[in-house]
């Protein structure tokens, strides 16, 4: 434990002397660059709180004073993936660290450190003996830190700072077979289930303890007047729900006896709790659970649905519970009965096949895939507590669903009826409205490819359709469309340039009583009257389309589903010009343009607010500055109270440029061209053109050094290279030709600056980026050196593939969206011909590295054997890098490492005639696989 008080907690960065030389950044420096992770304010802003961690090793999490210094941190042990494994023991995920109401203490969970999980890994211990998180709770009035082992979660009370409940881990296996004799059947009965673990109440000021045995499941309201809880124990009898009354400590049985209890959800106030349980048929081999409801004040809790009254369906444990947000109706999920599974040895001797029926809704793989969750899903229902009446809303034709506050509207969304088109991207979906009250479903639209929303107060749907915005009346049935009459302005995205349909600019929220609606075009914010009787009105006056600045609404308070006509308007502002942002203030009365607050050549981050103080926490970030958390009592007055990597100071560091071009069809573009610290612009500097789509509106973006499979502006300029970033613009037909028209005239208006090697340029991608560059090299001899990682090389053959993460067939993205052709292979097979980079490789003279690896479930890695072994029939210089069993990115450590050591290696030898690796001149072969590694060939 550390903690700092009376002095300033911020280790500045003290600058290098004069004359002094910088570091580059090199692979041991990756690691410990340290990420602020899940800032929070204090309800009454006097302390932020959030996690200081490197990518690999162990952080602290860290408790800040907003107005002063002071400064407490506790080491937090390690929240990253261990060292060189994939699919093994994970590092934790780390949850936020919390500040109690009242603001007098911080809880959070401290973890095992990287060590003690290495060292478990490495000796194979099993789950449960493995080191295991402990909790932490900081007197923020002192920095006293008491822990508390083996914590697996905790609750703090959101309105009251008295508590903190905590669940401990279990030192007995967490689910194990029972096996029970059901007397009344004479027949033994194997019960699977999983058990609780002790609960325990924890008063924060004077750590007085209520220890409750063997919860499964727990919550508590806002207010910390109620906690609800499930027993689940290896003793007879012991199961049932209970609730707690925490000022009296008196505790009410809701329900009790032998079963299995889940999907305890308790409302807002705190005065009712539901859940669903099986008791009356536990020790069937099919038990159907009873939903239940009880008040809190009643004690006793009532079955309300009991199971098969609904059509056959009854009350599924995998189905959330949960009130409305009025309190006034239930939510809760329905399922039949399970149907019996195949017993694994009965097809022994069978033919074991897939059918691939051409209309099935989705693929086998998909299904494949999905079949787990196919096997537990639930359909959405409602129990109306004032008529006690249930409704089954979802259903396999009618999946998605969302209810109102008070429960008495659904908006009922459905793309089965395009399920088969949508292998091609040409799905879509109806949209009802359901009266829960009578089960009347309304149509509302049929085919939309945008989504409809259901307003807030539910009187409205609102959807885009033909470029439109249309409002239905939930009331009337009317729909009217709410910007037709609007001419010169647009709300589908005119910057979309792939085959599919437009989508809209998007929506900024809704004011009091769904009175009206907030709309965006490319720059502005309009407020429309959903009952299209008031005139619309742009309500930042114009001002984002004659400066070419976007206007976005920022919400600051979740919890309230409306705005606030009366109150001042936060607007995100960024210039689509200069790349700048900041943040401005307006009106809903339309009376005068936005209000500068800050604006600047950085990317201001999305400020947060303390619920009951003028208090404001968010980042700044720049290429050179990392985004440290600044606060103040208002966004035009910042305090910079962090500084989370202070050894960059050490370091050459980039410096970035806004660059325009022509591009060969006449387009303006825009590009980002990083140069090294120490950039003399006498020297010719080899450089390396890495894209990705559209770039440039991250100019003022940070990049921490890291070695993966992509070029980082900051450790490639540290090494000596220029680095640039073109944006590209698409035709649609032709995105490898459009790739050609925008990235060359981009690199040849940087080699007219005189001060890169022409010889010299290599070029980068990945994925989409990937399939560029690939083609890139069939089209011009001006890259010494390329690597088109992950890449596509024959789109007729990947038309046809899966995307094997998710079973989807490829052939949408082709058609409708990213790889944008526009058609089917047969309607336009020249253009998958000529776009394609294996039918033009008998033209390339560029030597080429890339990565593909054998479990890429996004572009399969026969693309990539598709290239090589063109390339290599064609005595072209290529080199092939397959991480076994790793993805599309690799996600293991080692494998980051080594894809990044070799392109640098790879272009080093290329663009600054380093002497190849050993790699590049002898290969490595099948018998001396991994002796490179044992070599230490990773410095």
């Amino acid at each position: 434990m550390r903690f700092y008080r009376g002095m300033l907690a911020v280790v500045l960065a003290v600058p290098c002397a004069v004359g002094a030389q910088k570091k580059v950044l090199t692979q041991d420096t990756y690691d410990f660059w340290r990420q602020l992770q899940a800032p929070t304010l204090s309800n009454d802003g006097a302390w932020a709180a959030y996690t200081l961690s490197p990518v690999v090793g162990d952080g602290d999490v860290v408790f800040r004073s907003t107005a002063g210094a002071t400064e407490y941190r506790t080491p937090r042990g390690w929240t990253g993936r261990p060292l060189n494994t994939v699919g093994t023991a994970q590092g934790f995920t780390a949850s936020p660290a919390r500040i109690s109401a009242d603001s007098r203490f911080g809880v959070y969970l401290i973890y095992p450190t990287q060590a003690e999980l290495e060292e478990a890994r490495q000796k194979k211990v099993a789950v449960p003996q493995q080191p295991k998180a402990s909790l932490g709770i900081t007197n923020l009035a002192s920095g006293q830190v008491t822990t508390v082992d083996r914590v697996r979660s905790f609750i703090l009370p959101r309105d009251a700072g008295r508590y903190v409940v905590y669940q401990l881990e279990s030192d007995a296996p967490p689910r194990d077979s029972t096996v029970r004799r059901d007397t009344t059947q004479a027949a033994r009965v194997a019960v699977r289930r999983t058990f609780g673990t002790p609960l325990v109440i924890r008063e924060l000021a004077t750590g007085n303890e209520t220890r409750i045995e063997d919860v499964s499941a727990f919550v508590i309201d806002d207010s910390a007047r109620t906690l609800a809880y499930i027993v689940a124990t290896r003793a007879d009898g012991g199961d049932g729900a209970y609730v707690r009354d925490m000022s009296t400590g008196r505790t009410t049985a809701l329900l009790e006896g032998e079963g299995e209890y889940a999907q305890l959800a308790m409302d807002q106030s705190g005065r009712q709790v539901a859940f669903v349980a099986n008791t009356s048929e536990f020790r069937d081999m099919k038990p159907r659970y009873t939903l239940y409801h009880a008040s809190v004040s009643g004690g006793v809790a009532a079955p309300i649905v009991k199971p098969a009254v609904l059509n056959g369906m009854h009350p599924s444990a995998n189905g959330e519970v949960s009130f409305t947000r009025d309190a006034s109706a239930i939510t809760f999920g329905v399922a039949p009965t399970p149907e019996d599974s195949i017993p694994a040895d009965s097809l022994a001797d069978k033919a074991v096949f897939d059918l691939w029926h051409y209309q099935d809704r989705k693929l086998q793989p998909q299904q494949r895939i999905e079949g787990a969750r196919d096997r537990n899903r639930s359909f959405l229902s409602v129990f109306t507590l004032r008529t006690k009446r249930a409704l089954v809303l979802a259903n396999d034709t009618m999946p998605n669903v969302t209810v109102s506050d008070d429960g008495a509207t659904a908006l009922t969304v459905t793309n089965v009826p395009y399920a088969v088109e949508a292998m091609w991207g040409e799905g879509g979906n109806d949209v009802f409205v359901t009266d829960v009250s009578s089960g009347r479903m309304t149509p509302v639209a049929r085919r939309l490819e945008s989504p409809a929303q259901l307003s807030p107060g539910a009187k409205y749907v609102v959807y885009f359709n033909d470029k439109q915005w249309h409002a239905f009346n939930v009331a009337s049935g009317e729909t009217k469309n709410l910007t037709g009459q609007l001419r010169g302005v647009r709300f589908d995205q005119e910057t979309h340039d792939s085959p599919s349909t437009a989508p809209a600019w998007g929506i900024g929220g809704w004011t009091r009583a769904d009175r009206s609606v907030l709309i965006y075009d490319r720059y502005d914010v309009w407020e429309m009257d959903p009952a299209g009787v008031r005139a619309p009105k742009v309500v930042t006056d114009s001002t984002g389309v004659r400066a070419q600045v976007t206007y976005r609404v920022v919400d600051l308070d979740r919890d309230d589903r409306f705005i606030d006509p009366a109150q001042p308007l936060l607007l995100r502002a960024f210039n689509n010009v200069t790349k700048a942002s900041g943040y401005y203030e307006d009106k809903l009365d339309g009376t005068a343009a936005p209000r500068q607050i800050v604006f600047g050549d950085r990317n201001y981050g999305t400020p947060t607010k303390a619920r009951n103080a003028d208090r404001y926490l968010m980042t700044q970030q720049t290429v050179s500055e990392f985004p440290d958390l600044w606060t103040g009592n208002s966004l035009a007055s910042l305090t910079k109270i962090t500084n989370a990597n202070p050894q960059q100071s050490e370091y050459l560091w980039p410096t970035v440029e806004l660059v325009d071009w022509i591009s060969s069809d006449g387009e303006k573009l825009q590009g980002m061209l990083y140069k090294p610290g120490n950039f003399d612009p006498s020297k010719q500097w080899p450089m390396v053109v890495y894209f990705y789509e559209m770039l440039s509106d991250g100019l003022h973006n940070y990049s921490s050094p890291t070695g993966r499979n992509v070029v980082n502006p900051s450790v490639y300029t540290s090494l000596g290279y220029v680095v640039f970033f073109p944006d590209i613009v698409y035709e649609n037909g032709w995105p490898g030709p459009s790739a050609m028209k925008a990235i060359v005239p981009g690199v040849q208006s940087i080699l007219a600056r005189g001060y890169v090697n022409p010889k010299a340029v290599g070029i980068a991608g990945q994925s989409w980026g990937g399939y560029q560059s690939a083609y890139l090299i069939t089209q011009t001899s001006m890259f010494a050196a390329a690597v088109p990682n992950a890449p596509v090389a024959n789109m007729t053959s990947a038309y046809g593939g899966i995307r094997w993460e998710s079973g989807m067939a490829r052939s949408f993205q082709y058609e409708k969206t990213q790889s944008r052709i526009g058609g089917s292979l047969w309607e336009y097979p020249v253009r998958y011909i000529e776009n394609s980079p294996l039918f033009h490789l008998d033209r390339v003279t560029t030597p080429v590295l890339f990565m593909h690896n054998d479990a890429d479930g996004a572009v399969p890695w026969y693309q990539g054997i598709e290239l090589f072994v063109g390339l290599r029939r064609l005595g072209k210089e290529a080199y092939m890098i397959n991480y076994n069993g790793d993805a599309h990115n690799p996600r293991k450590r080692a494998n980051q490492l080594d894809i990044d050591m070799r392109m640098q290696q790879f272009f080093a030898n290329k663009l600054k005639g380093e002497p190849a690796p050993d790699w590049m001149k002898n290969g490595i072969p099948f018998l001396e696989k991994g002796k490179d590694q044992l070599r230490n060939v990773i410095p």
